[in-house]
């Protein structure tokens, strides 16, 4: 039974010292985390000294990196704001090696609206995806010269908008060292809500064996809306989810995103209480 449950670190804990956010992530119950270096860490450096300082404070208290965030948007108008955020996930999967099990840096695939990373009509477009393949081949292959991984997130408003593209991505990138994050909620829009619960086991069934990491939300539809809520605050089915991670998942790590240190113990519980009925 899959009971590897953590929390994005920035949700519970901004920027302090590796000491004092291992101290809150232990307290909160939390053996893995998704980090963000400039989220989560004040003043934090991209050197092996202090990926080494941060991976003793955390496994000290016996916590583990599920991921490195590094998102940023391939496919933003500005090349320079491209080549910042090329630069900074080249700096993640450069330290990735400091911490134990090797935890795979993830991003989203963006934009052509920018900011916000919503639905724009150039998401769609063969010409789309050929540019944010680009820039995840060349990525990989910097992950392939330091044994380092990626985990590339799909979601609906952005140009990986599918199970179908992120299948596709996935294959035509063809390494080893590429994997999957899978986020329900980002799949999800109005109109194919009322699928939740197959796109989720699509999503798992196809990417099998690709998932590293398996994001952990709620949502409603409300007057024509998506909203994101805490889990059991929304309509999603965690036994049905859970039993999809078990069958196609089983390793993937669960991680609460966007869930606030308020609902963070009662939504931990109702995984746990999903994960036991499988």
């Amino acid at each position: 039974m899959n009971e590897r449950i953590g929390v994005r670190a920035h949700d519970l804990f901004a920027s302090g010292t590796p000491e004092e956010l291992a101290k809150t992530i232990q307290e909160a119950g939390f053996s893995f985390i998704q980090l963000v270096f400039k989220k989560a860490l004040k003043d934090p450096e991209f050197t092996p000294d202090y990926a080494k300082r941060v991976a003793k404070a955390l496994s000290d208290r016996s916590i583990s990196v599920a991921m490195l965030g590094a998102y940023f948007n391939p496919v933003h108008s500005d090349p320079s704001v491209v080549s910042s955020g090329i630069a900074l996930f080249k700096k993640n999967l450069e330290i990735a090696s400091a911490f134990p099990g090797n935890p795979p840096v993830g991003s989203e695939t963006g934009s052509f609206n920018d900011s916000p990373w919503i639905y724009h009509p150039r998401n769609r477009t063969e010409e789309g995806y050929q540019q944010t393949k680009a820039v995840f081949a060349d990525l990989a292959a910097h992950a392939e010269s330091l044994g380092a991984d990626i985990a590339i997130e799909s979601a609906y408003g952005h140009v990986i908008c599918d199970v179908d593209r992120h299948v596709r991505l996935l294959e035509e990138l063809h390494s080893d060292h590429v994997y999957a994050t899978v986020d329900l909620f980002n799949l999800l829009c109005p109109e194919n809500f009322e699928k939740r619960d197959e796109i989720f086991e699509d999503a798992l069934r196809r990417l099998r064996g690709k998932v590293r990491i398996i994001h952990i939300k709620d949502g409603l539809v409300r007057d024509g809306k998506l909203i994101q809520a805490n889990p059991g605050e929304g309509e999603f089915h965690y036994e049905a989810m859970m039993a999809s991670v078990k069958a196609h998942a089983p390793d993937a790590i669960l991680v609460f995103e966007g869930v606030k240190a308020p609902a963070i113990s009662a939504s931990k519980r109702l995984i746990i209480n999903a994960l036991s009925k499988n």
